[in-house]
């Protein structure tokens, strides 16, 4: 399957592009983040804690809140954010 993925802030640094397009076999977040790390391994610092994701990284799948078993399909877009604060 093929989903489109946006990275934000150091995350973008991270990995030197803020667009990219990662095919997989998974069918969630999760398999789509360690999809991810696996080609981009200076991601699993900022990204993963114990196993899991760290609770300031926020992802959405097409707009919408997503957690890390929620199922994506072909074509989906995952935006990846570190926290937003504002002042």
């Amino acid at each position: 399957m093929k989903i489109n993925v946006r990275l934000f802030a150091n995350f973008r640094e991270a990995v030197g592009k803020k667009d990219l397009s990662l095919s997989l076999n998974g069918d969630t977040v999760m398999a789509a983040v360690l999809g991810l790390i696996a080609l981009y391994p200076a991601l699993g610092p900022l990204m993963l804690h114990d196993g899991g994701l760290k609770p300031y990284v926020n992802v959405l799948v097409n707009g919408k809140k997503a957690g890390t078993t929620d199922k994506i399909k072909e074509g989906d877009e995952l935006a990846i954010f570190p926290p937003v604060s504002g002042g």
